[in-house]
């Protein structure tokens, strides 16, 4: 956790509205700022686009970058960053709607976006300062940042990319990372590496940058289109300015204490946009059907009350998960304001973030899992073409609930419960 310091802003800090006197998120649409108006607006026809095209984006693999060129030219970047450093100004609660609204159209995009998320969070919670004026200006101007820090079969904690000094003094990167998501269409990524001492750091270079390669290799059945794939550093050149203390962000080295929360929390938005995304697809496709079963209740599907019932019952799994969102939006928030004011919450009231995080998990995955499954129950044979493209909900719900597995959350939060025990927020992969 970082120290509470004392700040003279040059740039000011996220604004403090957006939520109720409980932290809660604010949901009356009347009341919506004009600055939120005017990112939605101008974010609204790339959202129906993006919905729009994702079926045949996902069956046809198409991982070019015009869906996050067209996000970054409506301003999607720098969503959060304050209007006096040229952002739209947003706060997380605001900015968190969007974040689900394009969940919806597509989750792949989100998740290509996840860390660009975590990463303006942790910029905005920042000690003033060039790094800080420069990564905002970079985000408010349309630049993305990805990351490439998992690298397979790697002890936990351990990295066999390697950061070393040249003879001429310049410090360059080596090694090959996985699961480098969103890199393919990042402008920057930052990479974690062990310097010569063994110790780690994390390096942000551009995407584009000699000695980077990337590779569109993910081979997941799901989340296609998230550039989860493999990138290749060789000689990369490392500017010093962009060389600092591990902590999987763009900070000073002294990680945001929320920053595993916030990783979460980006699932969960995208599990809650798909969840909205099925009910939307299934009350789509059974109004436009004509032909139902014999032995149906009604001669047409979009007059038969069981099939009703279902589409119903989906829309009722999509309230859930954006119920237990809306849960940790308000806590989170909280986190988030205190850290940018240099006053971290007390232990406690950490805590509670991640209780709520990880509940809020074990509900909306669920939720999102099982409405996809169900979502079949509402037609024939025709629900499952490809050319529907239908699948795509539960395969992407089951990659983005796999990524961290519900069995070690549950676990955490019964432990927790019986026993007292703490709740873990940081872990690593590796053998």
């Amino acid at each position: 956790m970082t120290t509470t310091t004392d700040r003279t802003d040059t740039i000011s800090r996220p604004a403090d509205v957006g939520t109720t006197d409980s932290g809660a998120p604010t949901t009356a649409h009347p009341a919506d700022r004009p600055q939120f108006l005017a990112a939605r607006a101008r974010l609204a026809p790339v959202f129906a686009w993006l919905a729009e095209t994702a079926a045949e984006r996902d069956r046809e693999r198409v991982t070019d970058r015009e869906a996050t060129d067209r996000l970054a030219a409506a301003g999607f970047p720098g969503l959060r960053v304050p209007e006096d450093a040229g952002g739209a100004g947003l706060t997380f609660p605001e900015a968190t709607r969007l974040y689900v609204e394009l969940a919806e159209a597509d989750s792949n995009v989100l998740q290509a976006l996840r860390v660009h998320v975590v990463n303006v969070e942790t910029v905005l919670g920042s000690p003033d300062g060039p790094r800080r004026e420069r990564w905002l200006h970079r985000f408010a101007t349309g630049e993305t940042v990805a990351n490439a820090t998992t690298e397979i079969g790697n002890r936990a904690g351990h990295y066999e990319t390697r950061l070393t000094t040249r003879p001429d003094g310049s410090a360059v990167i080596n090694g090959r990372k996985a699961y480098s998501t969103g890199t393919l269409y990042a402008d920057w990524t930052i990479v974690v590496v062990e310097d010569e001492d063994g110790a780690e750091r994390a390096a942000t270079v551009r995407s584009d940058a000699p000695g980077v390669t990337l590779h569109d290799d993910w081979d997941g059945f799901g989340q296609r289109l998230s550039a989860s794939g493999t990138t290749e550093f060789t000689d990369v050149v490392v500017d010093p300015e962009e060389l600092t203390p591990v902590g999987q962000s763009l900070d000073d080295g002294s990680s945001i204490f929320a920053s595993q929360a916030i990783f979460q929390f980006v699932h969960l938005v995208g599990l809650t946009g798909i969840a909205r995304a099925v009910t939307r697809d299934a009350a789509a496709y059974v109004a436009g059907r004509t032909r139902g079963f014999s032995h149906g209740a009604a001669p047409r599907p979009g007059d038969d009350p069981q099939v009703l019932q279902v589409v119903g019952e989906l829309e009722a799994a999509a309230f859930g998960a954006q119920a237990a969102l809306d849960a940790v939006v308000g806590p989170l928030d909280r986190a988030l304001r205190a850290e940018a004011a240099g006053a971290p919450l007390a232990e406690a009231e950490v805590d509670a973030v991640y209780t709520a995080v990880y509940a809020a998990q074990q509900v909306i995955a669920r939720a999102a899992l099982d409405a996809a499954t169900r979502l079949f129950e509402v037609g024939g044979a025709s629900a499952t073409l490809r050319t529907r493209g239908l699948d795509r909900h539960w395969r992407n719900a089951r990659v983005l609930a796999s990524h961290n597995p519900l069995i070690y959350r549950a676990r955490l939060l019964g432990d927790r419960a019986v026993n007292g025990t703490p709740l873990g927020r940081h872990y690593r992969l590796g053998g």
